[in-house]
């Protein structure tokens, strides 16, 4: 995935849990803390991206 499908996935996700915690009022339940967990994945995958490609880009300039 590339940093705007991640970014893209985690608007959804951001999304699901306002919905979510709306309608179950109890930020603990297991449902919201699924959705929660699955968006600190997609953070971390986005960090370490950002990383690499800022990695590239410093490479590149002082090849240049």
């Amino acid at each position: 995935m590339d940093a705007s499908q991640l970014i893209h996935r985690l608007h959804l996700l951001q999304n699901r849990l306002y919905e979510m915690a709306d309608h179950l009022g109890d930020l603990t339940d297991p449902k919201i803390v699924a959705v929660s967990e699955e968006a600190d994945r997609l953070i971390v995958q986005l960090q370490l991206l950002q990383r690499q490609e800022a990695r590239e880009r410093k490479k590149v300039a002082s090849s240049g």
